[in-house]
């Protein structure tokens, strides 16, 4: 698609998309990471209980993905939709994140740390526009975001007759990105705080926090991923609710998928 067609599309939505928005005077930008189905959307859940009084720019490129004019179309073929949209949640990520750095909104950017040179690019941006900059990341065992996946895509399926079917590949590389990126925040000192959490970010895990040039743990964060992935996947009582939320959905699988889902929940069950 033109590029120009896809800016003219952003300038008719900018609007909505900024409204109820004020420039601040120490504005703050949060930079989620987490690969895909890990609960990132927790991770903004926590933030906003943290500054309830706080107004802020939610950047999430899968939401733009609605914005291509033949999106509703193309949802209809999951391995169609993510490669033909992408360009839209590229084009809109990249231009909100411009007005936030612009007019100094406090901002929350989401995405999956997949390759450690964006969340470095963009902590960078903010940091020399004035703004505080804080990571925050899912450690999330592999095996439970793959099978969480598949579940997300039959649930809705189940819920509104299409769903967007993660990319196999690019989950995997998110996955071992996730500690790549982290660790280049860490060593560039780039960010202010680096904060980990659980699976679907229901319990917080360790904050590394930087004063004067200097973290406060001196270990790196990849090493506190690895070690969360491996204490959850050990962790019976996760298995066995992710197993029994995969066995419900199951029976409305298509046949490829339920393969896949099957072999996935022997591997936990082992």
């Amino acid at each position: 698609m033109e590029y120009y067609k896809i800016e003219d599309i952003f300038e008719r939505e900018k609007a909505d998309l900024l409204s109820g928005l004020k420039s601040q005077e120490n504005p703050i930008a949060f930079i989620l990471g987490g690969q895909p189905a890990s609960g990132k959307s927790g991770l903004a859940k926590a933030i906003l209980r943290q500054f309830p009084d706080k107004d802020f720019l939610f950047v999430n490129g899968d939401i733009y993905r609605e914005f291509h004019p033949k999106a509703n179309e193309l949802i209809k073929y999951p391995e169609r939709y993510s490669t033909e949209t992408q360009i839209f949640s590229n084009f809109f990520t990249e231009a909100l994140i411009q007005e936030a750095i612009i007019h100094k909104y406090n901002i929350i950017v989401e995405g999956t740390m997949r390759n450690p040179e964006v969340p470095l690019r963009t902590a960078l941006a903010f940091r020399e526009n004035g703004f505080n900059v804080e990571a925050f990341a899912i450690a999330a065992p592999a095996l439970f975001t793959e099978l969480g996946f598949y579940l997300r895509y039959q649930e809705e399926k189940d819920f509104q007759g299409y769903g967007r079917l993660a990319d196999k590949n690019s989950h995997d590389r998110a996955v071992e990105g996730l500690l790549h990126s982290l660790d280049h925040l860490y060593n560039e000192k780039a960010v202010d705080k680096i904060h980990l959490y659980n699976y679907q970010a229901e319990n917080h895990l360790v904050t590394f926090s930087l004063s004067e040039q200097q973290w406060d743990i001196n270990i790196l964060p990849s090493t506190e991923v690895i070690k969360a992935r491996r204490e959850q996947i050990q962790d019976k009582t996760l298995r066995l609710q992710l197993i029994a939320r995969a066995y419900s959905a199951i029976p409305r699988m298509s046949p490829p998928i339920k393969t896949i889902v099957e072999a996935l929940i022997e591997q936990l069950k082992d």
